[in-house]
């Protein structure tokens, strides 16, 4: 897969491109039917499957409302396109100034002048630039114009409901992590480097793994506690992960998340792990000593060894797919 990042970059290709445009956060299974059957059509006209998308999300640059954060980082986008087979991705720097992009200028100059759009493949509610005026409406007339064809691909639904990035981060502020493992098609993953904590949980016989966030732009599910997999050394394990400001210790105290690897004896500080939330287990709790928080955190404990049992996901690809590397 190759990846440009200013227009300059972009070779010619005279055979022309199948593209499509989206943020495409989260690359849930929408997006996945998406960019299959844009691979697919690509294949049989024997021309690249290029992916327009953006970086940083538009939200941040034209959101009026605080976004609640993103559901994929760039290189985690980049990794399921890799996986999906796309040939091309142009990666475009989203700006205050990029914003203002009329839609007719985008097409005209951007994807038909520089990439040489032969035909683009966009979704049933997708609409791009200043004012999101750009809609199939005005893609069908510039198509007859200029010569490109227009596919529309229908929505995909789960429960009825259109599966969305938005709905996605809203299973996940409720901590409904299984709800959102459905829509996305993979277990939701958050990537980070452990770092030094307070060595709390070690004192109370289950040590943690405090994680710093690859990218603080990347949303985490509500505060509480889950069943996760990671990847260590190539080895999948299990573990419980907490996230919340830990009110039985204080008030005031910043967020945080910590994982507690089941069967895992090792250093890992300044290592990359990567946490696949499985199962909500229960809410951030305050206790009043520690002997009650060490009872709860056994239960808690041999709750996720009889889930992981019982679900096998140790055992499943998705523990391995839904890791990204690190580009």
């Amino acid at each position: 897969m190759r990846l440009y990042r200013q227009l300059a970059d972009i070779p010619d290709s005279p055979a022309g491109r199948f593209v499509t445009v989206g943020t495409f956060d989260g690359v849930h299974r929408g997006h996945q039917a998406l960019l299959h059957s844009l691979c697919q059509e690509a294949r049989q006209m024997n021309i690249p499957a290029c992916v327009v998308t953006f970086d940083p999300h538009p939200q941040y640059i034209l959101g009026t409302r605080p976004f609640p954060g993103i559901l994929s980082t760039t290189s985690e986008k980049l990794a399921h396109f890799r996986r999906i087979g796309i040939d091309e991705v142009f990666l475009i720097p989203f700006t205050a100034e990029f914003a203002r992009t009329e839609p007719e200028e985008f097409v005209r100059e951007w994807l038909v002048a520089r990439l040489r759009m032969r035909a683009i493949l966009i979704g049933h509610d997708h609409m791009f630039g200043q004012g999101r005026r750009g809609n199939i409406e005005l893609l069908q007339r510039l198509g007859a114009e200029l010569g490109f064809t227009v596919v529309q691909f229908p929505a995909f639904t789960v429960g009825e409901l259109p599966i969305s990035s938005s709905r996605i981060r809203r299973a996940l502020q409720s901590g409904a992590v299984e709800q959102a493992a459905e829509l996305l098609g993979y277990p939701y993953t958050v990537c980070g480097t452990v770092v030094h904590g307070d060595g709390r949980g070690r004192s109370l016989g289950f040590p943690t793994a405090n994680l710093a966030l690859e990218d603080p732009r990347k949303l985490l599910p509500a505060y509480g506690v889950y069943i996760v997999t990671t990847l260590i050394a190539g080895t999948p394990y299990a573990g419980l992960a907490s996230y919340g400001v830990r009110p039985t210790f204080g008030s005031n105290l910043p967020p945080q998340l910590e994982v507690h690897i089941l069967d895992f004896h090792g250093p890992l500080y300044n290592e990359r792990l990567c946490l696949s939330f499985w199962k909500w287990v229960r809410a951030e709790m305050s206790f009043p000593d520690t002997d009650s928080l060490q009872h709860q955190m056994r239960a808690d404990v041999n709750f996720c060894r009889a889930w992981i049992a019982e679900h096998r996901v140790l055992e499943r690809s998705l523990t391995e797919v839904a890791q990204p590397n690190a580009d």
